[in-house]
């Protein structure tokens, strides 16, 4: 016997689902999850990688000043 799968709305309905359905429904549902879980991946393995480091953010604006100061002297 297949069990079919139940979904609950929020007002507490129950709405049975085909088998087919539930594995449409799945597939929408999976390639979401696998990316969140790829970004989450990443995300722990670069976290704090750079602490301690110097500020990758200033460096930029240091190099910007810099650039505007060359700027001003050759025009």
């Amino acid at each position: 016997m297949v069990q079919r799968a139940r979904l609950i709305t929020l007002q507490g309905k129950r709405i049975e689902l085909s088998p087919e359905l539930y594995r449409q429904i799945k597939e929408l549902i999976a390639p979401r999850s696998r990316s969140q879980s790829k970004t989450t991946k990443v995300i722990a393995a670069t976290y704090g990688k750079y602490a301690g480091g110097r500020s990758l953010t200033q460096v930029l604006l240091e190099e910007r000043a810099a650039e505007r100061t060359r700027r001003k002297e050759i025009g």
